[in-house]
């Protein structure tokens, strides 16, 4: 006679069964809308990468979309919450947190590649399309521009930063080199370093928004 499983064992060993798949499912929507896009990724493809029926993609998604909103959450949780981790472990003064910033976010190109490539992706493929898609990650883009813009506006009235420098400008600037450094990395992973171009970006924008000093 079998001893009988336990039901709390059951229990976790289908929550750990769920868990698994919407992971899979997850990571090849993320690989596939890379590669396609959004609008030429069909929930098909979803399943037939992730070796499950479409029947168990729509179990744990009621559409595409829910898809994508979950793969915002994780990027949330990388890009805002990662920030607001760095800058409580930063230095005391906004220099200190700007490169905080800045680091971090290039860390986070060089292990999540992937999903920062989405969220660039997507912030492309959906701005002024008015759907609820355009309005999530532009929730997260506003969110992380603020806290740059927050941390530019005390350097400046602090003095450690330039008068010139426009808080919001800068803010742009940081977005559109992180933006741009991704994609060429992405685009030319052969030939050039991930650590080397973040380097060099950090000592672009330090350079032209630190205070000179007086000689």
């Amino acid at each position: 006679m079998k001893t009988p499983i336990p039901v709390t064992l059951r229990r976790a060993t289908k929550r750990g069964q769920r868990e698994a798949s919407v992971e899979r499912i997850l990571e090849s929507a993320l690989s596939l809308m890379l590669t396609n896009g959004y609008h030429s990724t069909s929930v098909n493809e979803i399943a037939k990468k992730a070796l499950l029926t479409k029947g168990a993609i729509y179990f744990h998604f009621s559409n595409k979309t829910a898809i994508v909103m979950a793969l915002l959450d994780v990027i949330e949780k990388l890009i805002i919450g990662g920030l607001t981790e760095r800058l409580l472990s930063a230095g005391p003064t906004n220099q200190d947190k700007l490169v905080a910033a800045i680091h971090g976010q290039g860390i986070l190109a060089e292990t999540k590649t992937k999903y920062l490539l989405l969220f660039t992706l997507l912030l492309l493929e959906f701005t002024g399309t008015k759907t609820s898609i355009e309005v999530r990650v532009k929730q997260i883009y506003d969110a992380f521009v603020l806290e740059l813009e927050r941390i530019v506006g005390a350097g400046k009235t602090s003095g450690e930063f330039n008068a010139n420098v426009d808080a919001s400008e800068l803010a742009a600037v940081i977005m559109a080199l992180q933006h741009g450094t991704l994609m060429e990395w992405y685009c030319r992973a052969d030939k050039l370093s991930g650590p080397g171009l973040v380097r060099a970006a950090r000592v672009i924008l330090l350079n032209g928004i630190l205070k000179p000093s007086i000689s």
